[in-house]
């Protein structure tokens, strides 16, 4: 029986990479995938899905959804609704909506290091949440929701995803590339730190995780690397000269995570990789786009 897919954001820079890698992985009699864009379809979209209007177990009965992938990244500022929809609803409000409709799928929400204060350092799946802006209260409000009421369900949190997307460079280090094209300098922090994810590796945990049965949290966990460290490893594996890229430290009055770097209690059991280093992840990507 063919099983299928449902890539909720598969229009947007991950969502993109997971619809493409569970499409090119699968066999057509066994697994159709589709995917949602809010607001213009695409080569890895074709439904339409806004998630401050739509009832998602609507599109789970219409096309037998057996699997759920949320990817998306919801824009609206604040904890509420801006108005536009029309439905005055709170961030929260909106993912219980969003649980209770996909909850006899099976369920793979993407989440991030966000819901961590950054004051520590390498966070495994059992380390408390402790969000410190908006941005990290929603994903803990999703991830409440979805663990309330979706049985079958897991959770992955990435920091810092990169790399190219179905052929486009991710915006932090797209913007780095054109200011060194441009003979502009740039400076970032040494004292913030990651664990940059390559977003095919990202898809690709998806994707096992799609595959397998397992629920609960899942980190991918890659090198801890500073922000200053990451665009200069990245520029140098796109064949930039990172010289221009200077330093600087987190200004003191600023409100910012200083450390969101994972780890994983669980990874290595559950997925057949080992994630890559920055440069050795752009690297690949690039040796393999001109072999093509």
């Amino acid at each position: 029986m063919t099983e299928t897919v449902l890539v909720v954001g598969a229009s947007g820079y991950l969502g993109r990479s997971v619809a493409w890698r569970l499409r090119e992985g699968a066999d057509r009699d066994e697994r159709r995938v589709l995917g949602t864009y809010c607001s213009e379809p695409g080569p890895t979209a074709e439904v339409a899905f806004d998630f401050w209007t739509d009832d998602a177990g609507e599109l789970v009965d219409e096309h037998g959804v057996d699997t759920v992938v949320f990817a998306a990244a919801v824009e609206y500022g604040g904890d509420a609704d801006t108005g536009e929809s029309g439905v005055g609803a709170t961030f929260a409000e909106r993912a219980e909506r969003f649980a209770a409709g996909v909850s006899d799928a099976r369920v793979v929400y993407v989440s991030s290091a966000s819901v961590f204060d950054g004051t520590g350092s390498r966070y495994v799946e059992s380390d408390p949440r402790s969000p410190r802006d908006d941005y990290g209260r929603r994903l803990v409000a999703f991830e409440d929701a979805i663990d309330a009421r979706c049985d079958d369900a897991a959770t992955v949190r990435t920091s810092y995803l990169f790399g190219f997307s179905t052929g486009r460079l991710d915006r932090r280090l797209a913007r780095t590339r054109d200011h060194l094209d441009r003979g502009e300098s740039v400076a970032y922090f040494t004292d913030m730190y990651k664990s940059p994810v390559l977003v095919t590796e990202a898809a690709e945990t998806v994707a096992a995780l799609v595959d397998g049965d397992a629920t609960g949290v899942v980190h991918v966990p890659t090198p801890r690397v500073s922000v200053y460290d990451f665009h200069c490893e990245a520029m140098a594996a796109l064949g930039h000269d990172p010289g221009p890229i200077e330093r600087d430290s987190i200004p003191d009055d600023m409100d910012v995570a200083p450390d969101t770097s994972l780890a994983s209690e669980r990874f290595d059991s559950l997925v057949d990789f080992e994630p890559s280093a920055v440069g050795e992840g752009l690297r690949s990507q690039v040796d393999a786009d001109e072999s093509e």
